[in-house]
């Protein structure tokens, strides 16, 4: 059992000697996560206003609210949904 403990408690001194250097490895990890995910919702994004800017073709658009919205003349907007 004393086997058991030692290898344990070698086990936790070799990690507790690299503290710091897991926390920097976390911070690093966790960085390129938000990257990643930044540009994820980045893409979505300007795929979304692509795609109103697509819907109201002959017009000019506004993408606000998370709705693709549509000027049917210069100051008259409808939603590219209800669009003729």
């Amino acid at each position: 059992m004393n086997r058991v403990f030692d290898f344990f408690k070698t086990v936790w001194a070799w990690f507790y000697e690299r503290t710091v250097i897991w926390f920097i490895f976390a911070f690093f990890l966790l960085m390129g996560w938000g990257q990643l995910y930044k540009n994820e919702l980045a893409l979505q994004a300007k795929e979304e206003n692509l795609s109103c800017k697509l819907e109201c073709l002959p017009m000019s658009n506004e993408f606000f609210q998370q709705q693709c919205w549509c000027y049917s003349n210069e100051s008259t907007l409808i939603k590219a949904d209800s669009k003729q």
